[in-house]
């Protein structure tokens, strides 16, 4: 069955939970305001606890079966808990709240969705996990459903690596155009559609790449290194540019002591530095694992087998 279940899942928790705080009531906040400044609201915490959840009581039921690390790896399992806190990080810690302040604050989001929630997740194996804790009626029709044939081929579709590579480049920019920003700003909608697009288009892209075929390994290559170098130029763009583009940021910085171009140049380093290194660093992972075994490829299959939905 096609791994569709961890996009499906993850992007409606994330559409519901990117919800995280009002953007259009009160004032931006200001430094003495950051540890009040959480995102509590049940539509940010619910679904992320549910998911939690979820997978701890199906990493239960199946290492209390067959002994710790069988069903769902350790390392899958441990992966899984660094996602979910990345996406509480970005969600629910006060940097989204930051992010009505401070556009470097708003990239960090991005970066942390994107690049570090997104990854980790698809890695920790989690759609599979928490089926075991579905009652059996819910696990078949789970089943069912994957196998219904529109999805199976949409999910061909945008699973392919160059197509969610086009996406997720897409998603990015177009939330990074001046006048989405500022509409982010000022519409809730918008900045959730905003939060739980990148997401998905993440989950999209991760998927393609972590479950590439061997055939496919050029492809991924490249696909890492075109990412790689549009957060590169993008990133030097916004950080060395004298010109401000974010204007819906004005004064908005001020309380922390940074002008908006600062803050604009400031978003551009972490785009250039950390989010490119994100990139090259899974390219170099991929190419060592090539080296060390032509044949090597990491194992993400992110549906159960047929039959492995009912316990």
């Amino acid at each position: 069955m096609p791994g569709a279940w961890p996009t499906v899942i993850f992007c409606v928790a994330a559409i519901v939970a990117s919800s995280a705080r009002s953007h259009t009531e009160g004032t931006p906040i200001s430094p003495h305001d950051f540890w009040t400044a959480w995102s509590l609201q049940p539509s940010v915490v619910v679904p992320i606890a549910i998911a939690a959840l979820l997978y701890g009581r199906g990493l239960r039921l199946a290492w209390s079966r067959a002994g710790i690390g069988r069903g769902t790896a350790a390392w899958r399992a441990g992966l899984f808990s660094f996602g979910m806190i990345a996406l509480w990080a970005g969600l629910v810690w006060p940097l989204d709240a930051i992010g009505e302040s401070l556009f470097s604050a708003h990239m960090a989001q991005h970066i942390v969705l994107m690049g570090m929630a997104a990854p980790l997740l698809v890695l920790g194996l989690p759609i599979p996990t928490m089926i075991r804790a579905l009652p059996r009626d819910w696990q078949r029709g789970l089943a069912h459903a994957v196998r219904w044939e529109p999805w199976r081929r949409f999910w061909g579709f945008i699973a392919r690596i160059d197509v969610a590579t086009v996406l997720q480049l897409l998603v990015f920019t177009l939330w990074h155009i001046p006048a989405a920003i500022a509409l982010s700003l000022e519409n809730d909608f918008v900045h959730s559609l905003m939060h739980g697009s990148i997401l998905a288009a993440g989950l999209v892209f991760w998927t393609a790449i972590l479950r590439m075929r061997s055939d496919e390994f050029g492809l991924a290559i490249l696909a890492l290194f075109v990412n790689f170098k549009f957060s590169l130029i993008l990133g030097a763009l916004l950080a060395f540019s004298s010109r401000v583009f974010y204007e819906s940021y004005l004064d908005r910085g001020l309380p922390w002591g940074v002008t908006l171009l600062e803050d604009q140049q400031l978003a551009g380093i972490l785009m250039m530095v950390v989010q490119s290194m994100m990139y090259l660093l899974a390219l170099v992972i991929r190419v060592a694992l090539l080296l060390r075994s032509p044949d090597s490829r990491v194992a993400t299959t992110l549906t159960p087998q047929p039959g492995g939905l009912a316990r």
